[in-house]
């Protein structure tokens, strides 16, 4: 992404932040959940229905492709059984990955020191927005994680996750301002993004601040970076083409999600469904990522 649209997309991710910040102070939760569901039901599953595309692209030898494609389906089904060996474990899977994902996603670009310092900066400032979200809202995460799993994350769990991967990001942050590997500016902004965040977390939903963030803060700036990975630059027609290629995988999703829901009647919340649905995505969406990538 170059650097107008670069500061373009930032403009209008603050704007948006800022738009469902007061909607979510105008409005009640029904409203803001429906919101949430919404936009990660689209945006959200869409931003990964591109991942065989990409492989076809990233591999040109069609042995090494259906090796790729069996490791992809064997990740989902892997994903779906530990869900229903153990769902507990299964959630801690989906946040320890989503959280890398959301740092190399969110800091792929900006920072390159080596594979173990990349991997605990990414690891470390995914877990402070997870905890940040659940640290603002302890009694939904409560209800929903005794829907999922029937146990839950303690408050002083939450607060030590947060704390320690405070920590981790400003110790990772100095060594790269001290060896002039990045400038104070950029930390300087992810301060100001971070209490935008927090303001968010605490005035919105759990689903909303999750949405608020997985859509703006990640899965729109992905969708950029992968159609300029497929098509070799962000334009009109290059993002229609993206949508385009993507709808099938799309509508296989949301008809997956929609059956999970109508199997299992004793589900009570949709916020299971669509957890498992992106429980199942996100790991082999995450290492499809990690290889575009690299």
């Amino acid at each position: 992404m170059n650097t107008e649209k670069k500061y373009n997309y930032q403009n209008f991710m603050i704007f948006f932040t800022f738009l469902l910040l007061w909607i979510s102070i105008q409005f009640g939760k029904v409203v803001e959940d429906f919101l949430a569901y919404v936009m990660v039901i689209t945006l959200g599953i869409l931003h990964g229905a591109n991942d065989l595309l990409i492989l076809s692209i990233k591999e040109k030898k069609e042995k090494t492709l259906i090796k790729n494609l069996i490791i992809y389906l064997g990740i989902i089904i892997l994903c779906v059984l530990i869900y229903m060996f153990s769902p507990y474990i299964a959630i801690l899977l989906f946040v320890l990955l989503s959280s890398y994902h959301f740092g190399e996603e969110y800091f792929g670009h900006k920072i390159n020191v080596n594979l173990l310092f990349n991997s605990l900066y990414f690891l470390a400032y995914g877990m402070f927005i997870f905890s940040l979200i659940f640290h603002q809202s302890p009694t939904e995460v409560d209800i929903i994680m005794k829907e999922l799993t029937g146990l839950t994350f303690t408050l002083d769990q939450i607060e030590v996750t947060l704390i320690t991967s405070g920590i981790l990001l400003l110790v990772g942050s100095l060594y790269l301002i001290l060896t002039k590997r990045n400038k104070p500016k950029m930390f300087l902004e992810e301060i100001f993004y971070l209490m935008l965040l927090f303001l968010v977390f605490k005035t919105s939903s759990l689903i909303l601040g999750f949405a608020i963030y997985f859509i703006f803060w990640h899965s729109i700036p992905s969708m950029i970076h992968q159609i300029e990975f497929i098509s070799g630059s962000l334009s009109k027609k290059n993002f229609f083409l993206y949508v385009k290629k993507a709808l099938i995988y799309w509508v296989i999703s949301i008809l997956g999600l929609l059956f999970l829901y109508q199997l299992v009647p004793q589900i009570e919340l949709f916020a299971t469904v669509v957890f498992v649905i992106l429980f199942a995505v996100t790991a082999p969406h995450t290492w499809v990522m990690h290889k575009m990538k690299n």
